[in-house]
């Protein structure tokens, strides 16, 4: 495997002081031994961390990824490209944990994956003995055996806090973007692009400038207790080594928080690329510099010179103001 470069690690963080510590940051850090003393942290043994989660159990049933015997836990696109290499279903958490209990004890060769279920719906009252105080976000939980997840990104700030297993994190900042060769953007397997390209074993041949990616990435290994902030849009593929895996994540992004009503930019891609993208160069060019100006400025001033009544959308929008353009956009895309 590539030696990746090891991300910041602290180990002088209380978990009442982890969203402060996080507000505003751009980059992943580890803070180890974080919630170490969440009791779920704290159980002695599979077995008993799965009595104390069932103690919790509402009885809901959540959605599982399974893959048979001979599956290698990489949840991915089948060979076809059109379907995906697991089963996908639902089945009550009970179930599930005591399925899990007996995986751990090596009754089959199977590999099953619950991801990103409620923690409020599932173990309601889990929570009050196990949270990260301060974070403006409901917690979800993750449960499964040996896997990987194939190189994504979340369009969320994540907070990762790791109760059992092992996990290791191989990250990489958005600007590798153009070097992980992404997948398609509406056909995904879990709700966001994965890349093409296995980082474990790779094909250099059919992806050349993963070398620069590669070159780029940052690893995480984490430990029961520890916590991973990792950053909006931040790419990583996630190894999940034990027999019995568990982590508890925040997801939340601020800028969704300061105006709930804005639709995700993931939208504003994907019209641009039916919209702008295959136009004839010149026009490409054209818009590549209207896009320049306009939408990624950051602080050069693009409305200065205009009075405020003829600012519209180049002007400071209110909540109400956003929510009524983009009705109105909507409308004329209808």
């Amino acid at each position: 495997m590539t030696p990746f470069t090891p991300i910041e690690d602290r180990n002088d963080m209380r978990s009442d002081q982890i969203a402060a510590a996080v507000a505003g940051r751009d980059a992943p850090v580890i803070f180890r031994g974080a919630v170490a003393d969440w009791p779920l942290v704290r159980q002695s043994s599979v077995d008993a961390l799965i009595d104390y989660l069932k103690g919790f159990d509402a009885g809901k049933p959540a959605e599982v990824f399974r893959q048979a015997t001979g599956g290698d836990g990489r949840y991915f696109y089948d060979e076809s490209g059109r379907g995906f290499n697991f089963q996908r279903g639902a089945m009550p958490m009970g179930a599930v944990l005591e399925r899990m209990r007996l995986l751990a004890r090596g009754a089959a060769d199977e590999r099953v994956y619950i991801q990103s279920a409620p923690l409020g719906l599932h173990f309601p009252e889990l929570s009050k003995a196990n949270r990260l105080p301060d974070v403006d976000a409901a917690p979800r939980v993750w449960i499964g055996n040996q896997s990987i997840t194939p190189t994504h990104f979340d369009l969320n700030d994540n907070l990762v806090c790791m109760v059992a297993g092992t996990k290791r994190f191989i990250l990489f900042p958005p600007e590798q973007t153009k070097n992980l060769y992404i997948g398609p953007l509406e056909h995904t397997v879990s709700g966001v692009p994965a890349s093409m390209a296995d980082i474990d074993k790779p094909d250099f041949e059919r992806f050349p400038r993963l070398r620069e990616a590669l070159a780029a990435g940052q690893m995480a290994e984490l430990k029961p207790g520890d916590v991973l902030f990792l950053p909006y849009m931040w790419w990583h593929q996630v190894m999940s080594d034990a027999a019995f895996n568990m982590q508890i994540n925040y997801w939340w992004n601020p800028a969704v928080l300061q105006n709930p009503q804005t639709p995700q930019p993931m939208l504003a891609l994907m019209s641009a690329i039916v919209t702008v993208r295959d136009l004839p160069p010149a026009q490409n060019r054209a818009w590549k510099a209207m896009f320049d100006h306009f939408i990624f400025h950051q602080s050069d001033p693009v409305a200065d010179h205009l009075p405020e009544t003829l600012r519209g959308l180049l002007g400071e929008l209110t909540p109400q103001q956003r929510a009524a353009i983009l009705k109105g956009l909507s409308k004329s895309l209808a």
